[in-house]
């Protein structure tokens, strides 16, 4: 019965230890999909806003770089964000010598609060982009304040 038990045992695990072996030989590499370059992070804490009156309130929060982007086809821009007002809005804005004030990606309201990824198509020529954060509490009263922030911002660059 042992005996049995060991031949067959050497049956399954013996073909399993011989494929293992050859697939980490294999000169057929996994395609891991386009070439990711991350060109620029900010971690923690990028920008924010609190608000305790009964006023509207925008901060610009400019990258610390201008970015060039030619050798790139796509941007892949990931950022968190969070909002304790149901009035507010973020956004993705982009400058260069022949647009400015290009409004790339915005999100409102109870969009606000997620992690947020998208891309978009690489800018030819020098850049430099900003994060807007927009705050407009809608009840006041004491004591209370409302806040947006922005965190753990990263770009990639795609080929």
């Amino acid at each position: 019965m042992i005996r049995d038990l060991k031949i067959f045992l050497l049956f399954l695990i013996l073909p399993g230890l011989v494929s293992l072996y050859s697939s980490c030989d294999s000169d057929n590499p996994m395609d891991t999909g386009p070439a990711e370059t991350l060109l620029y992070e900010e971690p923690g804490l990028v920008d924010s806003i609190v608000v305790t009156g009964c006023y509207d309130y925008t901060r610009f929060h400019f990258l610390n770089d201008t970015f060039f982007f030619g050798g790139y086809n796509k941007l892949r821009i990931e950022f968190e964000s969070f909002s304790s007002s149901d009035r507010s809005r973020i956004s993705f804005v982009g400058y260069n010598a022949e647009v400015t004030n290009q409004i790339l990606y915005t999100k409102s309201n109870e969009d606000v609060n997620v992690t947020h990824s998208f891309e978009l198509p690489a800018p030819a020529d020098t850049t430099w982009l900003e994060l807007r954060l927009f705050l407009s509490p809608q009840v006041c009263g004491e004591n209370e304040y409302r806040y947006i922030r922005a965190r753990d911002l990263r770009i990639y660059g795609i080929k």
